[in-house]
């Protein structure tokens, strides 16, 4: 069973973000509006600042709310759970390249290793609401908008996607999808990368 027509509405919304193009979020929110998909919406925001930064993820929320939509209430977890969950999301999305990503990332320093385990994958990306492979997904729409200066985190993020569960065919349709809201050469470095990743080069 394929995944839902929000399901590419929403892909559709995260490069439209990444681009910075207000009309085609607006069309994004339209869509998704109209599918009842609100509580997706929120999600897909509010993990958009991992990639995109606050300052987009805030004006992507002005733009949100001023369609009529109110927010939700407010969660309430603590670091704990964040950093249980974390480590088995960002398990799951790097598989074998776990423990090196680890040793890489603490190299750089060892605070951004932790703030990547327990904020990145626990508080955001191992959320309830969107599933990982959804996420995922999200994630390299925006990258493959991003083009070359996301190279390093669109080629884990493809092979994440599989990794949490996604179709090969549904990754290619995101790549396609996000190429959309982009310059040609994005197509085609991201097409290069994700044939790495198909044949494990």
């Amino acid at each position: 069973m394929g995944l839902g027509a929000w399901v590419w509405d929403l892909v559709d919304l995260a490069a439209a973000q990444s681009a910075e193009d207000a009309p085609g979020m607006e069309r994004a929110f339209q869509r998704l509006s109209a599918a009842g998909r609100e509580a997706e919406v929120e999600e897909a925001l509010l993990q958009s600042y991992l990639f995109l930064g606050f300052p987009s993820a805030i004006e992507a929320f002005r733009s949100w709310r001023a369609s009529g939509v109110g927010p939700p209430s407010a969660t309430s977890e603590d670091s704990e759970a964040w950093l249980e969950r974390g480590l088995r999301t960002c398990a799951t999305v790097y598989g074998d390249h776990y423990e090196k990503l680890r040793y890489n990332i603490a190299r750089f320093h060892p605070d951004l290793d932790r703030w990547m385990v327990l904020e990145g994958y626990g508080k955001v990306l191992g959320r309830p609401g969107l599933s990982l492979d959804i996420r995922e997904l999200l994630i390299v729409a925006m990258l493959v908008v991003q083009g070359a200066s996301g190279r390093r985190q669109l080629r884990s993020h493809l092979q994440g996607a599989l990794n949490a569960g996604a179709a090969r065919a549904d990754v290619e349709k995101t790549i396609q999808r996000a190429a959309a809201f982009a310059p040609a050469e994005n197509l085609e470095l991201a097409e290069k990368l994700w044939l790495a990743v198909r044949t494990g080069r």
